[in-house]
Parts: C-alpha cells; structure tokens; sequence
C-alpha cells in the first residue's frame, strides 16, 4: 500500500477543494464582483486597477478619483464567459484616520448580463439584471515602512433582475420570462503588494441573495469569487 506524505495530502486536499469551487462557481447568473478597494487618500488621488477573475472567468478594470479632500468617484467593468458583463459606477466620501487606516463609504447603480446552465435537465436561465447598491469599505495603507495595503469591504443593495427561464427551475417544456428581487450581501477582501505606484493584488469576494420576490423562480449566484492583477495610483 502506498504512503503518502503529509504534504502530498495537504496539497491533495487544496486541489480537491479548489476543484470543488469551480465546480459551483460560473454556473450562476449573478458573480461576486472584484471590484478594487481603492482607499483614497487626498483630492486628486487617481488609482487604476486592472485583473482577472480565476473562479468566475473574467477581465476586468476599475478607476477611483479623488474629487476632493473628502469626496470620490469609481467606476467599474468586468467581462466574462458565456457573454458575462458587469458595469458600475458610484460616488462617495472617504476618510484617513491617524495617517494608516482609510474609511470609505459610496453609493452606485450597476448594470449586467449573467447566464446560468443545468446541464442534467439540460435547462438555461439568463437575463439582465440592476443594483442598487451602497458599499462601506476599511483599509489599511502603505507606510515608508511597508509597501502592502489591506481592505475590506462590504457591499449590500437590492438587486433587480429581467429573466428568461428555459426549464432550469422547473420542467415546463417553455421559456418563462419572470422577475426577481433579491437583496444584496457581498463581503470582499484585497491585498496589495509592492512598493512605489505599482502594486500587486490579490482579491476575493463572496456574495449571497435573499430572495424578496413571492415566485418560487429567483436569481441565483456564486458563491465565492478570486482574482489577482495590478493596481497602480498616479
């Protein structure tokens, strides 16, 4: 009988696990979004993010500029498989607090198209969707010590979504055409690697929708979300 190292089991389990995730992930018609944490910290403050999504497929890119000493504005644009997009825009006001911690709180409508796929029925749902949104987000930034910034963030808001239902529900030999209406739970966290303008990032999102429509059809998600890219501040 073979033995196996304990290494060998951790780094089984890890595989296992992170096979298990993309299993769940991209089968959904909402994603958990990586949208940066920028942390502002004076007027005039422009950063530039721009990455990928490993667990849910995608590009994506976002812009954060500070208006003034206290006010900010971010725009953001992902694109995906299967035709995914996700477009927002917010605006909001910012703090530092003892010259190492940020607090940022904004407010946004976004915009996208996500689809879903049950490949045992076979049976689609997909449609286009809008958030009403407000996001609070605390973080630590670099010092002339350390080049590396941390976030967090949570994002909750009303999600609005215009379905087409092709049997993924529930076996009806047509296409359904419905409305849903979910509230919002999206925790994320960030890191960011480097010292200078340019930094290196890692991101990772959860999200999760409570149904407040009465139809049994709703909107469904992914779970969880990862992706790493570059983040530069002029």
């Amino acid at each position: 009988m073979a033995n196996f190292a304990p290494t060998d089991m951790k780094s089984r389990i890890i595989i296992s696990l992170f096979s298990f995730l993309l299993i769940l992930s991209g089968c959904s018609v909402y994603n958990p979004h990586l949208i940066d944490i920028p942390l502002m910290q004076e007027k005039k403050d422009l950063r530039v993010d721009a990455g990928i999504s490993i667990l849910v497929p995608s590009v994506r890119s976002s812009i954060s500029y500070g208006l003034t000493d206290n006010v900010a504005m971010q725009f953001f644009g992902s694109f995906g498989s299967d035709y995914r997009y996700y477009f927002q825009g917010s605006t909001g006001i910012y703090k530092r607090r003892n010259d190492r911690y940020v607090q940022e709180l904004y407010g946004g409508f976004g915009y996208g198209y996500g689809c879903a796929y049950d490949g045992a029925k076979p049976a689609t749902l997909d449609g286009k969707y809008q958030l009403y949104f407000a996001q609070y987000n605390l973080g630590k930034i670099a010092d002339q010590k350390s080049g590396a910034e941390f976030g967090f963030s949570i994002k909750t808001g009303i999600l609005h979504s215009n379905l087409l239902d092709n049997n993924f529900h529930e076996l009806n030999n047509s296409i359904v055409e419905f409305e849903s209406n979910s509230i919002l739970l999206e925790p994320s966290v960030m890191a960011r690697f480097g010292k200078g303008k340019l930094k290196f990032t890692i991101n990772l999102s959860a999200s999760y929708l409570i149904k407040i429509n009465p139809i049994d059809r709703h909107t469904n998600t992914d779970p969880l979300n990862f992706g790493f890219g570059l983040n530069y501040r002029l």
